[in-house]
């Protein structure tokens, strides 16, 4: 049987950040901002590196012309973005505005990742070979249409199914003139002829 030390640490959890700073970072603060994340138990932390003096920097755009710090850092104790921003920006005394806390994979993190740098334009390639080897018939012609008839008759079987509806069965024949037929007509007949007064 195990013990309750080994049961915590299979559960353990990291808490991962993104810290941006748009002020300037000296070792001192950076010293300071350490010191002060250890009271998150801090298990990873990380200068990133500072980005060039930009006219306007992502994630601020109250500011101009400043260069940003980033910090990534991974603490073992649960904390918010909206607590760690509070208590990093008062404890180096840094207006709320000059920092922004994030978590990575965010939407807004994402779109600042750098992708892969290309060659060109993608049109310019006779061979489209960003295209890979596509099997034109998957999307169209007449059996990618047979199969999707197949799969939307499939579907609505299965609705009628589930819904209790009793399903006529496979006609055996393709020719329409086997079916049997009812020849008499869902109108009663009268005994009133309008041509007779």
């Amino acid at each position: 049987m195990r013990s309750l030390k080994e049961y915590l640490a299979e559960s353990a959890k990291r808490y991962d950040f993104r810290i941006k700073i748009a002020h300037d970072v000296s070792a001192e603060h950076e010293g300071k901002l350490r010191t002060m994340l250890e009271r998150f138990s801090v298990a990873d932390f990380k200068k990133i590196g500072k980005t060039p003096v930009q006219d306007l920097p992502l994630d601020f755009p109250k500011l101009r012309n400043r260069e940003v710090t980033v910090f990534e850092v991974s603490l073992d104790y649960p904390t918010t973005q909206f607590e760690l921003t509070e208590y990093v920006s008062t404890g180096l005394e840094i207006a709320k505005e000059e920092m922004v806390v994030r978590r990575p994979g965010e939407p807004l993190e994402e779109y600042q990742t750098p992708s892969e740098k290309r060659e060109g334009a993608l049109l310019d390639d006779p061979n489209y070979k960003e295209a890979g080897s596509p099997k034109f018939e998957d999307y169209y012609g007449e059996k990618y249409n047979a199969s999707f008839l197949k799969s939307l008759n499939d579907d609505a079987k299965k609705r009628r199914e589930e819904r209790g509806e009793v399903i006529p069965g496979a006609l055996e024949h393709n020719d329409l003139n086997t079916i049997p037929q009812n020849n008499t007509s869902p109108i009663k007949q009268t005994d009133f002829d309008p041509r007779k007064k």
